[in-house]
């Protein structure tokens, strides 16, 4: 038998692997895994490990690591035994997530009561908002589907109350936004957001009603509500906010269909899509259009991209199994459907809201036709078998343990969507809070560098007087290097000679990008190569190719907006490297000394916060405002003529007429996606002249004249030393307490 140990660390991204007590090769593909997250290699560990050892497929795997990861790595085990490999796992667990985040927010408390330390943060920006993201408690969770699907019914069922309006003609045409308060028990604030995104409306006791009314006002952005969301118990570090999103399908507002695209196209912060289906009726085109969005999400490298997909079945109350509609019947339809989009292994989790928020409804508040619906329901569920949704569900022992510690009755357990709450929080313990967990842990990490860093320095000013003296002729020259000044415009130059105006990534992103509307104007041309229709059908073949093209130019939009982000980043660690670049050639000459604080300076000089954003801000520039947020034009390709009844339409020339303009409406958002891209990259790159032309000279001045007076002055320097002294002692134990708050071991766990 092949014993495998894994210990995986997802706080701090790490992964011990040992073979038969030996760590394996650095050729070993498993190596390789050392520093990804579990879920980016878990699905594949099994076919790895059978090539590894030639076929020889029976192994003893002792896993050292938190719940969630270990549930992952059972589910690939017993995948790989139901391909004939034997498997034997062993969990050695490990401290739970949420005991951690208190303990490193304790140690948070305790370094921002630290005189200096707090400074350490504070000066930095990158590690100022790591540590805010770390903290912000809010975790999303997007509701999507057609309208036809039962959204609003959903969240007003896990709100406990009737909130949200719920008939078709009233359904979501805006954003609207609940994020869960648990000291507001009886009652919901509400604020409503106009296109501008100012406060035009505020109600401290709102109700269906009043949303219905602002949900109709032409002029509504976003619905913001506060109040309980019964269904999910409110925890110290995490606080649910729940979305509901404008359907594909409604076409009141494109701005909010695109958001909604953007929720399910977010590769980056992944969040917890609630896909709404309707069971009783699959197969309409706005959701294909969306499922199609939804499978491209999910092809993404990582088990996550298919965990932030949970698809509700909802209106499972509508079969009845006497009628031969049984729910297996129902749900392997569901199963199909979603195969039929490319979506493969979806998690199923078959529900009726309805029947769930008649449960949680007060009775007394029940109307006479929900009176009826509810004892129908009732006696469905609970005299049919068949009817438990709960025995359909692909859910963790963990799950069942924590629905079983919530005491609900049978009923409410059999409508399905308690699971699908308590599915919720397993993926806030699996991915948000180790995520969270690692911004603090790198942020406080990158603090503590650059106080030992400083700490080390003074300490090493216990020079004698000649070493004193020749310290600050160094000083003194590397003040009159710097004040020549960063060369902006030899830069720039550079920059155009080098070709580097665009990293190559965004080059490649935006060909790929370019091309890939193409393959469905050739498949439209297809459809439109029929020489006659009657004109009902040619209008209807019209509409939905307008349609489609709609969906495609705002998916593409949102991709060009993702690639934008990636863009920023890719600049600035372009920026970042020339940033280093320029201290070495500032350091290159005195590093030879055999001194060693020169080394500590640099260093120092190094750790001067840089950070580079157009992120949500607009920009001047040679007293242009130029806005980062509004830069596409709505598709359009003309009104759809009316025929009369006794006309044939000529398909061919139909679409022909349309053809140039649908090409023209792509052209141009390709073209400004491009100026919009390369725009921000010049704004980035003046940022960076102008950070290294006024902040950097700034505060590296301020460093020299600060180790200047302290070289100078004896009492001065006497008393930072011993400062120094002190705080360097800090730091190395709040690092190894951090470390060990963080550590997976069982010694340094439980």
């Amino acid at each position: 038998m092949n014993n495998i140990e894994i210990i995986h660390n997802p706080f701090t991204v790490d992964t011990q692997f040992r073979i038969n007590g030996q760590s394996p090769a650095a050729s070993c593909k498993l190596s390789s895994y050392s520093q990804s997250r579990l879920q980016q290699w878990v699905e594949g560990l099994f076919n790895e490990l059978s090539e590894l050892f030639n076929g020889d497929d029976n192994f003893h795997i002792v896993f050292q690591g938190v719940e969630s990861d270990f549930l992952d790595v059972q589910e690939a085990a017993n995948e790989a035994i139901a391909n004939g490999i034997q498997v034997e796992l062993v969990w050695i667990e490990s401290e739970p997530t949420d005991q951690r985040l208190k303990k490193i927010s304790n140690l948070i408390d305790e370094a921002h009561e630290h005189p200096k330390f707090k400074r350490f943060v504070e000066e930095n920006d990158e590690a100022r908002q790591s540590l805010a993201e770390a903290f912000n408690r809010d975790f999303d969770v997007y509701v999507v589907g057609t309208m036809s699907s039962g959204k609003s019914t959903l969240i007003n069922a896990m709100l406990g109350r009737d909130l949200l309006p719920s008939a078709n003609e009233a359904s979501t045409a805006t954003i609207a936004r609940i994020t869960d308060n648990d000291q507001m028990p009886d009652h919901f604030k509400a604020k409503r957001y106009n296109r501008s995104s100012q406060l035009v409306g505020e109600e401290d006791n709102a109700d269906q009603g009043l949303l219905k009314d602002w949900n109709g006002m032409d002029d509504t952005q976003l619905i913001d509500i506060e109040g309980n969301i019964v269904a999910i118990q409110e925890r110290p570090d995490v606080r649910l906010v729940l979305t509901d999103t404008p359907g594909p399908n409604n076409s009141q507002d494109e701005e909010h269909q695109l958001t909604t695209m953007g929720f399910v196209q977010d590769s980056n912060r992944n969040p917890l899509i609630l896909y709404v289906l309707n069971a009783s009726q699959l197969g309409t085109n706005d959701d294909r259009n969306l499922l199609g969005l939804v499978a491209e999400s999910m092809r993404k490298v990582g088990k996550q991209s298919k965990d932030r997909f949970i698809f509700v079945v909802n209106k499972m109350d509508v079969f009845d199994p006497e009628s031969g509609e049984h729910p297996s019947q129902v749900l392997a339809r569901v199963k199909q459907y979603l195969i039929d989009n490319d979506i493969l292994n979806p998690l199923i989790y078959p529900a009726s809201a309805n029947l769930t928020r008649l449960i949680r409804k007060p009775q007394d508040q029940h109307t006479r036709k929900e009176r009826g619906d509810f004892r129908s329901m009732a006696d469905l569920f609970s005299e049919e078998p068949s009817m438990n949704l709960l025995q359909y569900m692909p859910i963790t022992e963990k799950v069942k343990h924590s629905l079983q510690q919530k005491n609900l009755s049978s009923l409410m357990l059999s409508s399905g969507l308690p699971a699908v709450e308590t599915m919720i929080d397993e993926y806030i313990d699996k991915y948000n809070v180790p995520h969270r967990l690692k911004r603090a842990y790198d942020a406080l990490t990158q603090a503590i560098d650059v106080g030992l860093n400083e700490a080390e320095m003074i300490q090493q000013l216990d020079q004698s007087e000649r070493q004193l003296e020749q310290l600050n002729e160094e000083i003194q020259t590397l003040q009159q290097r710097q004040e020549k000044g960063f060369d902006t415009v030899a830069y720039k130059d550079e920059l155009e000679r080098e070709g580097r105006a665009l990293p190559q990534q965004t080059v490649e992103k935006l060909v790929e990008l370019q091309g890939s509307f193409i393959p469905l104007l050739q498949e439209l041309k297809k459809e439109f190569s029929n020489n006659k229709a009657q004109p009902h059908i040619a209008k209807e073949k019209l509409q939905e190719a307008e349609k489609t093209l709609k969906f495609e130019h705002k998916k593409l939009i949102n991709e060009y907006e993702i690639l934008f982000i990636t863009n920023q980043e890719a600049i600035r660690n372009d920026l970042y490297k020339e940033y280093q670049r320029y201290i070495a050639d500032l350091f290159e000459d005195v590093e030879n000394l055999n001194l060693p604080i020169l080394e500590g300076i640099k260093q120092a000089t190094s750790n001067i916060s840089f950070n580079l954003s157009l992120e949500q801000k607009e920009v001047k520039k040679d007293r242009r405002e130029i806005s980062i947020s509004k830069w596409y034009n709505p598709f359009s390709w003309g009104k759809t003529e009316s025929y009369d009844s006794g006309d044939f339409v000529d398909l061919n020339k139909a679409w022909a007429e349309r053809a140039t303009r649908v090409n023209g409406a792509f052209n141009n958002l390709i073209e400004n996606a491009s100026e919009h891209i390369e725009e921000s990259n010049n704004l980035l790159i003046d940022q960076f002249s102008a950070f290294m032309t006024r902040e950097f000279s700034h505060k590296f001045d301020e460093l020299l004249k600060d180790l200047r007076n302290k070289t100078s002055d004896h009492e001065a320097r006497e008393r930072a030393i011993i400062a120094a002294k002190e705080q360097h002692a800090w730091l190395i134990d709040f690092r190894n307490r951090l470390d060990k708050t963080l550590a997976i071991s069982t010694e340094g766990g439980k």
